[in-house]
């Protein structure tokens, strides 16, 4: 386990190094852009107008386990993204839904409460041609990470192939991306469940990946006072097949066993629908789940979302589910 303040130093000396270098080479690539403006009358320099988009999805489920009640719950989440340079995003992202009481735990439904609560206020720019800087006072893990790791959509249903490594709780965090064009990206990351960053809130993320057009995949790593969680990731995406993803992350923490996460998943866009089909674990007991979707769009700001899914229940028992979403976009 690596000291809290030997991590948040080696971090900001990288920071403020990339801030520096990137300073000067802006600067000067500026400089000279503003002087090659002045010097031709037919490209007068511009100065940027700051937009802002808003953008809502609502979702409404309906489903239920086997002999179950039937379950209705929303979700409500309002993207409001500004940019003030056109390379830069600060996001704010409102969100609501009532599905706490639900025992469907599906990705698309909501427990945030029926009170309209912020889920995440985040702020991306770039720093250089190929760097990107994150900066915000609540976020999830994945926000700012550049790799690619599966192809298949896991915010629908159950399975996941990062419960681990990207846990970090809602909170503030700071990182530093680099893509190159040549597909490769790496990540360091510093994320913190609470407001009040200390040694046993704070999480210490780092990934490095390869992104191409038919395939990609990452090494992703997740270091704090409550577990050391690594991972890796692939995925493959041919003309006429489904693409596959696949993933694997250990989980470790003291003196308890180690938990294993992985999933294996097809996914297809076939005319106006995607479907997906995907195996792996779905908790912290490693039981496995199987899980079946279908995304069809209706219209542009319409689509109906069907669910099926199978749960094993301590090696034992399983539970069958099914859910009919609709997703509305405004």
């Amino acid at each position: 386990m690596l000291p809290l303040l030997k991590i948040t130093k080696n971090f900001l000396i990288i920071f403020f190094f990339f801030e520096f270098y990137a300073f000067n080479a802006k600067g000067e690539i500026l400089e000279k852009e503003y002087k090659n403006n002045l010097s031709s009358t037919n490209n007068p320099f511009k100065e940027y107008i700051p937009t802002t988009n808003i953008k809502g999805s609502l979702f409404f489920t309906l489903g239920a386990l086997e002999s179950d009640y039937l379950h209705f719950t929303y979700e409500n989440k309002i993207r409001l993204q500004s940019s003030f340079n056109g390379e830069d995003k600060l996001l704010t992202i409102i969100e609501s839904g009532n599905a706490f009481k639900s025992p469907l735990n599906l990705d698309l439904q909501s427990k945030k409460g029926v009170a309209s609560k912020i889920s995440t206020i985040l702020y991306q720019f770039k720093v250089s041609d190929d760097m990107q800087a994150i900066i915000g006072p609540k976020m999830f893990g994945y926000n700012g990470l550049a790799g690619k790791s599966t192809d298949y959509n896991e915010r629908i249903a159950i399975l996941d192939g990062s419960n681990y490594t990207t846990a970090s709780g809602v909170g503030p965090g700071i990182g530093i991306s680099i893509n190159k064009k040549n597909g490769l990206n790496s990540t360091i990351k510093i994320a913190s469940n609470d407001s009040i960053i200390d040694e046993k809130s704070t999480h210490f993320i780092s990934q490095v990946g390869l992104t191409k057009k038919t395939f990609g995949g990452t090494i992703t790593s997740n270091i704090n006072d409550k577990f050391t969680a690594y991972g890796i990731a692939v995925f493959h995406k041919p003309k006429k097949f489904p693409s596959i993803s696949a993933s694997i992350e250990f989980k470790n923490k003291m003196s308890k066993p180690e938990i294993k996460n992985w999933i294996l998943a097809l996914q297809k866009n076939i005319q106006n629908k995607k479907i997906g089909l995907a195996v792996g674990t779905y908790n912290s007991e490693e039981d496995i789940a199987y899980e079946s979707w279908s995304e069809i769009t209706i219209s542009d700001s319409f689509k109906i979302i069907p669910i099926v899914f199978l749960r094993e229940k301590n090696s034992k028992d399983s539970e069958f589910g099914l859910a009919l979403n609709t997703k509305f976009t405004y």
